[in-house]
């Protein structure tokens, strides 16, 4: 097009242009017209509305003002620590300072500490967490002589009880050498060995020994052994057994993590259990499972734990509450049933509280109210009197395993 002839089409459009600005002009000034009229003619109406609002904004705040305080500390707190309130914190420490208490004047010092070996290595293991000073309480030499006293009579090893009738059980002396290096007590190189060559080529550990068949692959029994074995690491004394020990945990922690049921956080018992509909799902494996894991510094955890804060239990579990697996396992020609006592409370506040720093804000905010309800006063874990023994020494030491519950550095 010429440039005249643009310019002709251009004055044409002209009035054409001005008659619709014109009128939305015209329109303009009749909506504010009207909207002024309004005002003007409804001003109560108007009041009454904004009164309304605010009073439904005002009530929907008291209603969920702990959630939005909740929601307000998990946002403004570390990301590392769980920001439970002043009263739950209080109550937790109360009730693990009378647990311990009540823990301490039930242990034997001097003859059989908690009567036998798998209680003893718990409420020992317990009472020395989060508090240093308690291993000049007791003598690393008695706590070494009682537990070699009642060791499995064919192996360097620990059992339910020291005779032959029982077998040899990885739980009972994983907990076993995790209370030697609590108290400074290196474990003899065949208790470590005993440890090391009982794990399958594929990182699990059976929780019975000698039950090599995968069916038997258990994950209480390999996460007490991965524990076991971390902690007494740092006792070792030849760089070469560190060396293995590090490689077994490693394997350990990778077989263990690659067991979790997917999207659910959660861990059965016996995870190549050959009939699936028969394998357990169980809170407390679970919880122990996923702090071992924790604890041994394994890596790629984000994921599990968000699943696990995506499922937490919808019910805080009782104080006392056991879960047994009841598979049977074979050694030889001999079946043995797996009645091993785990406890549910202890492992699920574990986990929740290992697995926090990876989650979402709303499921930060959801483990908080889960852990408060747990620790709060009324709470399950205020149910436990300290004379219960092994589920009394699991309470005491998840109350003090992490400083957001008693303070404890």
């Amino acid at each position: 097009m010429k440039a005249r002839e643009f310019a002709r089409w251009i004055q044409e459009r002209i009035p054409r242009l001005r008659a619709f600005l014109g009128s939305l002009r015209v329109q303009g000034e009749r909506a504010f017209a009207e909207a002024r009229n309004w005002l003007r003619e409804d001003r109560r109406r108007l009041w009454g509305a904004l009164a309304i609002a605010l009073a439904a904004g005002l009530g929907l705040a008291a209603t969920h003002s702990q959630a939005i305080g909740r929601y307000a500390r998990v946002i403004f707190s570390t990301r590392a620590m769980a920001p439970l309130t002043d009263e739950a914190r209080r109550a937790a420490a109360s009730r693990a300072q009378q647990l311990a208490a009540a823990l301490d004047s039930r242990l034997d010092r001097k003859a059989k500490f908690g009567g036998e070996a798998w209680t003893s290595a718990r409420m020992l293991v317990a009472l020395r967490e989060g508090d240093p000073a308690y291993a000049r309480r007791v003598e690393a030499r008695r706590i070494e002589a009682y537990f070699r006293s009642v060791s499995g009579p064919e192996c360097a090893c620990w059992r339910k009880l020291p005779d032959g009738r029982h077998p040899n059980h990885l739980g009972i002396t994983a907990w076993t050498l995790w209370a030697f290096s609590a108290y400074g007590v290196p474990a003899h190189k065949s208790e470590i060995e005993f440890v090391l060559s009982t794990q399958n080529r594929e990182g699990w550990w059976p929780l019975l020994a000698g039950a090599t068949d995968p069916r038997f692959a258990s994950t209480y029994g390999t996460a007490a052994a991965i524990l076991a074995l971390h902690e007494q690491s740092a006792l070792a004394q030849k760089g070469r057994q560190r060396e293995r020990i590090a490689g077994a945990v490693q394997r350990g922690a990778s077989w263990l993590r690659g067991q979790a049921s997917a999207g659910r956080g959660r861990w059965t018992d016996y995870p190549a259990w050959p009939k699936a509909k028969e394998r357990r799902e169980l809170v407390s494996v679970s919880g122990f499972a996923l702090y071992a894991l924790h604890r041994v510094g394994a890596q790629r955890l984000a994921d599990l734990d968000r699943e696990w804060l995506a499922n937490l239990p919808a019910e805080i579990p009782e104080a006392r509450r056991g879960e047994i697996s009841g598979k049977l396992v074979k050694i030889g020609s001999r079946t043995y049933r797996d009645d091993s006592p785990y406890h549910a409370l202890p492992w699920a506040i574990l986990g929740t509280l290992s697995a926090y720093p990876n989650g979402t804000i709303s499921e930060r905010a959801r483990a908080v109210q889960w852990l408060e309800r747990a620790l709060e006063p009324g709470g399950a874990i205020h149910a436990l009197k300290g004379t219960e023994g092994p589920i009394a020494a699991e309470a005491l030491f998840a109350l003090r395993s992490y400083p957001e519950i008693t303070g404890n550095k």
